[in-house]
């Protein structure tokens, strides 16, 4: 996949593309059915396929109270859109030129001038420009007077819940520690990426050795502690992972302590990738060690338990 950063007034040397375009944060089951479509129609006109998304995300651009706001990093958005077949991927550097842009100038000067799209395929929400005053209907009137292909895709729901897919309602269910709806929604675990830093080491003299990962500036999940999987080069452990400030030890910033079931080994400095699978309780603070101990004995066994029943392993 051949991926370009551009600007408003950047020069770009493609032509002919069937192009889709949204943030794609998440990449959720119904981005997954806007590329799938987005690739047989490449087929069907003999184009290449493109993907046109944008940095920072407008809502980023427009307020500073969306700093933790993606869904996944965009290393893992352009990994996921390789995988799945498309063949350029347009970031397009939202700034006050573009924010400025009416809906008119948006098709004329990006779409159809620095782009030149053969087809263009958006969902049935999809708003842009100016304010965010164009919408489906203008693009069905430009697209015959300049000749270009519009499809536009109706929502796409969930058979389990008959919610439709959106990554607004993803957010919110990461934010309520709501992973059984997140995970089916992505189509795979949710997960948070980091290197793992040194701690205290309080967690390790109660038998509990954990290893400490810094939140990265993604969404964060409910305080909390979560059943978990893990990534850690080729191989996958099973665990049990916290999220939050540890009120017990007068923690004052964020930390995911991640405990590895049948693991100890020295990772410092490695990457550790952490999958969220289920909710356990909140974050607590405890009157002391003794009653921390006791609890995340509980912790642990209804983890395992949950990979038993889930996995058929600890």
């Amino acid at each position: 996949m051949k991926i370009y950063n551009i600007q408003l007034d950047s020069l770009l040397d493609i032509k002919n593309l069937n192009l889709a375009i949204g943030n794609f944060d998440g990449l959720h089951l119904g981005h997954q059915t806007i590329i799938e479509r987005l690739i047989q129609k490449s087929k069907e006109i003999n184009v290449e396929s493109a993907i046109m998304s944008f940095m920072p995300h407008p809502r980023q651009f427009f307020s500073k109270k969306f700093i933790n706001f993606n869904i996944i990093s965009e290393s893992l958005k352009i990994r996921l859109l390789n995988e799945l077949g498309v063949k350029h991927f347009i970031l397009l550097k939202f700034d006050h030129s573009i924010a400025s842009l009416s809906p008119q100038d948006f098709i004329e000067k990006i779409l159809v001038k620095k782009i030149k799209i053969k087809n263009l395929i958006v969902g049935y929400d999809f708003k842009f420009g100016k304010n965010r005053e164009g919408n489906v209907n203008l693009l069905k009137k430009k697209s015959l007077i300049y000749n270009f292909g519009l499809e536009i895709l109706k929502p796409v729901k969930s058979e389990e819940t008959s919610e439709i897919f959106s990554s607004s309602l993803i957010r919110k269910y990461i934010q309520e520690g709501n992973f059984k709806k997140v995970n089916l929604y992505l189509g795979r675990n949710w997960s948070l990426n980091g290197t793992v830093v040194q701690g205290e080491k309080r967690a390790r003299k109660m038998s509990f050795p954990t290893a400490n990962i810094i939140p990265s500036n993604l969404i964060h999940p409910r305080k909390g502690v979560y059943i978990i999987k893990t990534k850690l080069g080729e191989n996958t452990y099973n665990g049990v992972a916290n999220f939050g400030e540890r009120p017990t030890v007068d923690g004052k910033k964020l930390l995911l302590e991640v405990h590895l079931f049948n693991f100890n080994s020295n990772i410092y400095g490695k990457d550790l990738t952490v999958e969220f699978l289920a909710f356990i309780r909140d974050e607590k603070k405890f009157e002391n060690f003794e009653q921390l101990t006791n609890q995340i004995n509980k912790d642990v066994l209804e983890a395992k338990n949950y990979h038993l029943e889930n996995y058929h392993g600890i």
